[in-house]
């Protein structure tokens, strides 16, 4: 028999349908731990060895989703992602004869993230390039990050967070801002709650947070949405995408863009890569 919850997107209490985190097409079979912060520490809730759904959605809102390609796009843009940290790699390898993985090691400097530019499209085709929705990419981040909440504290508190989901026209998201690093972390991992206390200062000792942030790390991203303008590691900051319609892809000049290397140095990052094996880059 179905579970009966409220949905993490409409409110409301009534029987719940599995929900695929990150989406099947996305690499769904890998592993995955979920985490809470518990007295100011990162604490491990479960972990599951392939893949992971959990029944936290409506009938209607978990289809409408597909129906509206939010999930389609993300697993494009991270296939585009994937593929172009694969040919950065293998330039990196070509040059210097570096083993691929240490892309993922790549820092400026000690307290300085690598910042590495993409085009959009050409990591799936290289020379002509695909077109990327990006409005639908950021709404499904938003999508995913309230799918997976404990509590109904950032649906319930946030209203314009479901109000900028359910937007197919051209939006912001006021409070609030969404960040991208690049992780290779070998596994998956989401927070089902606020996360308060992982943000390190340029000496390497920990600083209290002020200001909540939910993150979701589905490799090789490391997405935050933080209450404010800051992310808690040195990120992309991608909310400005809700500009773009559902439909609309991205612009000429939208396409270049940089992505950071997370860096090792956060407390955060740190502890995600702790034990943990490097996502292979071939």
């Amino acid at each position: 028999m179905a579970l009966v919850d409220w949905c993490r997107h409409c409110g409301v209490e009534t029987r719940m349908t599995e929900e695929h985190l990150p989406p099947k097409s996305a690499d769904n079979a890998a592993p995955i731990t979920i985490y809470n912060e518990v007295n100011g520490e990162l604490k491990v809730l479960r972990s599951y060895e392939q893949g992971h759904s959990i029944p936290s959605l409506s009938s209607d809102c978990n289809g409408g989703a597909s129906k509206r390609g939010l999930p389609q796009a993300y697993a494009t843009w991270r296939k585009d992602v994937v593929g172009q940290l694969g040919q950065a790699a293998a330039s990196m390898q070509a040059a210097f004869g570096w083993d691929r993985n240490d892309l993922w090691l790549l820092a400026k400097s000690e307290t300085e993230a690598f910042w590495l530019p993409m085009e959009h499209g050409r990591g799936i085709n290289p020379r002509g390039g695909v077109s990327l929705h990006p409005g639908r990419i950021v709404r499904q981040i938003i999508g995913m990050t309230l799918a997976v909440q404990r509590t109904r504290r950032l649906r319930d508190e946030h209203p314009e967070l479901i109000a900028a989901y359910e937007s197919e026209g051209p939006t912001s998201l006021s409070g609030h801002s969404i960040h991208v690093a690049l992780a290779g972390t070998g596994t998956l991992a989401y927070f089902t709650d606020a996360v308060m206390s992982v943000t390190v200062d340029s000496s390497g000792e920990r600083e209290p947070r002020t200001k909540p942030f939910w993150a979701i790390v589905f490799q090789p991203f490391v997405i935050m949405l933080c209450e404010g303008t800051t992310a808690p590691v040195e990120a992309a900051r991608i909310d400005s995408w809700l500009s773009y319609a559902d439909n609309a892809i991205f612009t000429k000049a939208g396409r270049k863009t940089r992505y950071p290397i997370a860096h090792r140095g956060n407390l955060l990052v740190s502890f995600l890569h702790s034990g943990i094996g490097r996502a292979p880059l071939g």
